[in-house]
């Protein structure tokens, strides 16, 4: 798998490798209804079932400890300390990062592909972020962290509180995530 593609590696992924998609918490909504519509108050009670789920799905994917997180700031926009937050939550073995420019709609946008190798993440910490980064936390981590095996090559993309994507070129591990009852 090529890291050091100048393509967005979301693209690079459905492009090369087979993918299933699996909700986190279905028929559940994310904030506490108010009389106020303005109101968005985050129900923790979600934040944990999604985290639950996204944990249970991790277990099943038995990934390796021979692991490369990437982190992608597609707009060059995250100030809210995502890359250091990232890497506090894992056991850092070696980091590299670049740039690249990529177009979407006809605009040019540079992005900076952060890039570790690592024999431990702390989930727990990692999902919670991603999981409340686009309903409570407004930093730029949904969409934008891919766990990679790199004895498998398989891929797990928690994007956000709505579910995970996995990618692998094994059909064999796709069918039986598509068949696991989580």
């Amino acid at each position: 798998m090529n890291l050091h593609t100048n393509d967005l590696m979301l693209q690079e992924l459905r492009n090369t490798k087979h993918m299933h998609t699996i909700d986190l918490v279905v028929g559940e909504y994310p904030y506490y209804h108010t009389d106020n519509e303005d109101e968005l108050i985050l129900r923790p009670e979600y934040v944990q079932l999604c985290l639950e789920s996204a944990q249970k799905i991790w277990n099943k994917c038995n990934f390796s400890n021979n692991l490369t997180v990437l982190f992608e700031d597609r707009y060059n926009s995250c100030i809210k300390g995502e890359k250091e937050f990232v890497e506090k939550c894992l056991n850092v073995v070696d980091y590299r990062s670049y740039t690249f420019k990529w177009y979407e709609d006809n605009e040019l946008f540079e992005t900076t592909r952060h890039i570790w190798e690592t024999d431990k993440i702390g989930t727990k910490s990692l999902f919670k972020k991603i999981i409340i980064s686009d309903i409570g936390d407004c930093t730029g981590l949904d969409c934008a962290v891919y766990i990679i095996d790199n004895n498998t090559k398989n891929v797990f993309f928690l994007y956000d509180d709505r579910g995970v994507d996995i990618y692998s070129d094994d059909e064999e591990f796709i069918y039986e995530m598509k068949n696991y009852s989580f």
